[in-house]
């Protein structure tokens, strides 16, 4: 008799030890819920990474909804690397959604993977298109593109932006080297003659509109004076001349836009154009002045 009591007390121990791990996860997630509820943000958090860790001490995998909740604590906490921990395993769990995604993509950004961000902006714009958040996501994606170099998708991005990109000089600037990546090229000048209207001292715009008209002159300049050598007359000689007013007004376009870019940033590049321009205008004294800055 008193073996089979023993055998009893045996057995009832060790269905309480059992129990136990149990006992204590259920504890600790009614603790986290209760902080949750309560917007207790730091003990909630506390409380759901202790669920977490015990969870995997007892080899018990938690819902997805306790990593989501996890990370998005952590998110508004500012803990980006617990943000990643947490939220990834959300998705890979099934819970994620356009919060966790959002999340998750300025977290990448706070760490530099640009690449991850991408991957969470895409996700957020093909399957959340309804979203007050929207908008902004679909704008940072464009971002993202332009600083990857994927010109092609940036591009065609461009033309469905929910936020309207035209008064953006920022994004305008962004969408001008798309399209001089692309060889867009009278695109390109459209842009950027808009964004020198907005902002007189956009500096790609500048660059852009400087080079394009000195390249101008230069190719008029050339070929017309191509042709009047192998036709000396009197009407290819008068054609020159008409030829050369084009040039000049390209070179005076060109001037403009080279000062402006030298004033900002004192460049030798842009002392040469300036000291090449000033010659054909024969001003001997401003040519050697920029030849001087020359490095």
């Amino acid at each position: 008799m008193r073996s089979v009591i023993y055998i009893v007390f045996i057995l009832a121990g060790l269905f309480v030890i059992s129990c136990s791990p149990a006992r204590h996860l259920n504890e600790i997630a009614t603790e986290a819920e209760t902080a949750y509820n309560e917007g207790n943000t730091r003990e909630a958090f506390a409380h759901y990474k202790e669920l977490i860790n015990a969870s995997a001490e007892s080899g018990v995998q938690p819902e997805g909804e306790v990593f989501r909740r996890a990370g998005l604590l952590a998110y508004e906490l500012g803990h980006t690397t617990d943000v990643i921990e947490y939220l990834e395993l959300a998705r890979h769990a099934g819970a994620a959604d356009e919060t966790v995604l959002a999340a998750l993509a300025e977290s990448y950004r706070e760490i530099d993977n640009l690449s991850r961000e991408i991957t969470m902006l895409e996700n957020y714009v093909e399957n959340y298109p309804d979203t007050e958040q929207f908008p902004a996501m679909q704008s940072r994606l464009f971002e993202t593109l332009v600083e990857s170099m994927n010109y092609r998708q940036a591009y065609e991005l461009w033309f469905i932006l929910e936020s309207d990109p035209h008064g953006d000089k920022g994004k305008m600037t962004s969408y001008l080297e798309v399209l001089l990546s692309l060889d867009k090229e009278e695109d390109a000048t459209e842009l950027a003659e808009k964004l020198v209207s907005l902002d007189p001292d956009n500096k790609p715009a500048l660059d852009w509109l400087a080079k394009k008209h000195f390249r101008k002159a230069e190719e008029l300049y050339n070929r017309e004076m191509r042709e009047y050598e192998q036709n000396r007359t009197h009407r290819q000689y008068a054609q020159l001349l008409d030829a050369l007013e084009i040039v000049n007004t390209h070179l005076h376009i060109s001037l403009d836009y080279f000062k402006r870019l030298f004033d900002q940033t004192p460049k030798s590049e842009y002392a040469s154009y300036l000291a090449n321009i000033y010659e054909r205008f024969q001003d001997e004294e401003k040519a050697r002045y920029y030849r001087q800055k020359l490095d």
